[in-house]
C-alpha cells in the first residue's frame, strides 16, 4: 500500500514538474522570438513592432493582451514591456495562475 502512495505522490510530482517546466519553456521561446524582432526592428514604427510581437504571441498561443504591451522607442533603443498570465494545470483540479512579465531593453541593428 505505500508502494501505491509513494508512486502516485511520485507521478503527481513530476506531472507538475512538467507542467512548469512546459511554461517556462514557452515564454523564454516567446521571449527569444521577440528579441529576434526589436533586433531587427530598424525600419519599423513602435506600432508595427507591437503588432509584430502581437503577432508572434498569437503563434505560439500565448494570450497576450494588447493593453498589457508596450513598446517604446529612444533613438537606437527599444523598450518592450509586456505580461501575460498562463494557467498551467499543477495536478488534477488545481490551476495555478503565473503570471510571466517580459521586460527587454535593448539595442536595435544600426541603419
Amino acid at each position: 500500500m505505500s508502494t501505491i502512495l509513494k508512486l502516485i505522490f511520485t507521478a503527481l510530482l513530476m506531472n507538475a514538474c512538467v507542467q512548469a517546466g512546459r511554461s517556462s519553456w514557452s515564454f523564454y521561446e516567446f521571449e527569444d522570438a521577440v528579441q529576434q524582432a526589436v533586433l531587427f526592428s530598424t525600419t519599423q514604427t513602435a506600432e508595427q513592432l507591437k503588432g509584430r510581437i502581437t503577432k508572434l504571441a498569437q503563434e505560439k498561443h500565448i494570450n497576450l493582451a494588447p493593453e498589457s504591451l508596450s513598446v517604446r522607442y529612444l533613438s537606437t533603443q527599444a523598450l518592450v514591456k509586456a505580461s501575460y498570465t498562463d494557467n498551467v494545470a499543477l495536478m488534477p483540479g488545481y490551476v495555478y495562475k503565473w503570471t510571466h512579465d517580459l521586460d527587454l531593453d535593448m539595442r536595435r541593428m544600426a541603419y
